[in-house]
């Protein structure tokens, strides 16, 4: 398992989970892994159309909560919706179906890994005559946002007997007229060999890494500040293409935002950041 965000640690418990033994390599030293998950406000979008079908993920509700929060329902259809206007159906069908359909099933398999959920009301939510109102169809979050995601999936894991390598950058595919073997690693300065069943890459995009930044985005994109982790070099993408991997999706656009400019080159703007 290359990687050990939110992805990467569901990938290998599932794993786990099926018997099978696991290793994570993860390029960050441990106080920043979890790479992007990290960063995130742990919002879940997932479809339900009932209050119990909700409470299947996040918990029992209150008579105080059911009183002073409208649930709604976001249900399949309004799921497919949302993809399609914000993909402009960009978006493979095949995938998208298992997104959709899969997505209640995998937020309560989550809980079973120690996972908890609870309303989205500080982010989503607002008060209409009384009682909140979600919007945008994320009702639903993990208690301690995205770092509190990531401590528990990889506690679960290290519990679970996953071994979990911090440091230690994947370099290179190895592989052969049969498929790939394993992965080439550096750590602590040394390259090591893991050969495997199977290679899972989970290691993100390659938001931190200028070049490929200005390659796919255009010019001056090199420049951009990166509002996440510093280890999302594209390092998974580069191996693959190595290898002979088919390029695939719409790689010339990114979510961006605007940032001040005396934030620091990647991670969250601090608090006296802006005044240094």
């Amino acid at each position: 398992m290359v990687g050990a965000g939110n992805a990467a640690a569901c990938a290998a418990l599932a794993a786990r989970d099926s018997g099978a033994d696991v290793i994570m390599v993860e390029s960050a030293p441990v106080e920043e892994r979890g790479g992007n998950s990290t960063y995130t406000a742990g919002a879940m979008r997932f479809a339900y159309a009932t209050v119990d079908e909700y409470a299947s993920v996040a918990g029992p509700l209150s008579e105080a909560d059911l009183t002073s929060v409208d649930l709604g329902s976001y249900t399949e259809a309004e799921f497919y919706d949302d993809m399609f206007r914000v993909t402009e159906f960009r978006t493979d069908m095949d995938l998208c179906e298992v997104l959709v359909t899969r997505s209640r099933p995998t937020l309560q398999w989550m809980r079973t890994q120690g996972i908890r959920f609870q309303p989205s009301l500080g982010r989503q939510a607002f008060r209409v005559e009384g009682k909140f109102k979600f919007w945008g169809g994320v009702s639903c979050e993990v208690w301690g946002g995205g770092p509190g995601l990531v401590e528990a999936l990889l506690s679960t894991a290290e519990r679970k007997g996953v071994r979990i390598f911090y440091e230690t950058p994947a370099i290179a595919l190895l592989c052969d007229d049969y498929g790939v073997r394993g992965v080439r690693v550096r750590h602590r300065g040394q390259t090591h060999e893991f050969v495997a069943g199977s290679v899972v890459l989970a290691c993100g995009g390659f938001e931190s890494n200028a070049e490929m930044r200005a390659r796919y985005l255009g010019a001056n994109w090199d420049l951009a500040k990166v509002r996440g982790t510093r280890f999302n070099t594209g390092a998974g993408i580069r191996m693959a293409l190595e290898i002979g991997a088919m390029p695939y999706g719409h790689w010339s656009g990114a979510h961006s935002v605007a940032w001040d400019q005396n934030a620091p080159a990647f991670g969250d703007l601090r608090v006296g950041d802006a005044y240094q």
